[in-house]
């Protein structure tokens, strides 16, 4: 068919379907629009708009690509992170079959409501905050990954923490074991529980991180673990993170048996599981008369960071002991709970009560007269 010129520049008719051409850099594009010249008209404007900034190829992709692809292009080249890959049924089921393009803040914010109405599988409750807290990083780290591989112009998660789409976190609720009920644990526990509870509380690891540590990773010369996959930061060199050992459990680890490539296993070699410590650890509780409602094995990484606090270690070697990114974590979850150690603080504060009641009489008898 014949193409029809129009008086605007870049703009031609065929039949009844209006094109555009535009330029990005030196490449000439071509795009039909529609069967309005007003809509065509926008259209280049938009277009010319977006190759001016320069992110043109990033856009068109970003309009062809949909959230199912980004999925499987993570899943290829991303970095595998386990706090992803264990949400992607969730994620998909809210964004399956949509555009990257298509998903905007407001689905964010609808995708959060979604998630704290629907009950957990178990028990019927409510998800809690930090569980649909802990989903929405996931899926922000996701679309990071979009990003930085330029599937993606931009992040559509908003950039200030005010925005209210992530759930305020609680401060300063995290339990911990007295140095009191950490010797009683330690005493009533049998040996194969003991070797655990003691390597958690020295050095600080997750639960994951301690019944995955294999020999290759312990440096008992240098008194030094080294975890190169972990939950947090990422060491430069590939070796891994740095977790430095106590001399007590440096003497502990030299009379370990090997019976496998595991730090912790049965007689067997098998690793241990988390279906073997916690039921285990949880009676133990029960039996010393510690609430095991509230206090789980989780509370000896709060333990190891605030005892450390309380006996004056810096904050920074306490953050660095637990790896977290920020000290902010450690500020707010790890050692910022402790009431008992706050009133010792301010106790420092005492003024010699003898001479305050004789300056106390002295103050009554200059109070003016009321009228």
């Amino acid at each position: 068919m014949k193409r029809e010129k129009t008086k605007h520049k870049g703009i031609y008719k065929v039949g009844d379907t209006y094109y555009i051409t535009y330029y990005v850099g030196s490449k000439k594009y071509e795009k039909a629009v529609g069967p309005r010249l007003s809509i065509a008209l926008n259209e280049k404007m938009e277009r010319e708009h977006k190759a001016k900034r320069g992110n043109y190829e990033v856009i068109e992709r970003q309009e062809k690509t949909t959230f199912d692809e980004l999925v499987n292009f993570y899943k290829r080249d991303g970095d595998g992170k386990k706090y992803i890959l264990i949400f992607i049924p969730v994620y998909l089921k809210q964004f399956g079959g949509y555009k990257l393009s298509q998903i905007t803040r407001k689905d964010l914010f609808k995708f959060r409501d979604t998630l704290k109405t629907t009950p957990k599988q178990r028990g019927g409750k409510e998800v809690t905050d930090s569980n649909v807290n802990r989903i929405l990083a996931g899926l922000r780290r996701l679309f990071n990954f979009a990003v930085s591989r330029e599937y993606m112009e931009e992040n559509p998660f908003p950039k200030t923490s005010k925005s209210g789409l992530f759930y305020p976190e609680q401060k300063g609720l995290r339990n911990f074991f007295t140095e009191d009920q950490m010797e009683k644990i330690v005493e009533a526990s049998p040996e194969w529980l003991r070797l655990l509870i003691l390597t958690a509380y020295y050095t600080g690891l997750r639960e994951s991180e301690l019944l995955s540590l294999r020999w290759e990773q312990v440096d008992i010369k240098d008194g030094v673990i080294y975890l190169p996959s972990t939950k947090t930061l990422k060491d430069p060199t590939g070796r891994g993170q740095k977790v430095v050992m106590q001399r007590e459990l440096i003497d502990l680890f030299q009379t370990l048996p090997k019976r496998s490539e595991w730090v912790f296993c049965q007689e067997d070699g098998s690793p241990y599981g988390r279906w073997h410590i916690y039921p285990s650890f949880k009676k133990l509780l029960k039996t010393l008369g510690i609430d095991d409602k509230q206090y789980s094995w989780k509370e000896l990484r709060h333990t190891t960071a605030s005892l450390m606090h309380r006996k004056g270690v810096p904050t920074l070697a306490i953050k660095d002991q637990l790896r977290h990114t920020n000290i902010k974590t450690t500020v707010d979850f790890y050692i910022g709970s402790d009431v008992n150690y706050q009133r010792e603080m301010i106790e420092k504060l005492v003024i010699n009560s003898g001479k305050l009641v004789g300056k106390q009489d002295a103050f009554k008898n200059t109070q003016p007269a009321s009228a």
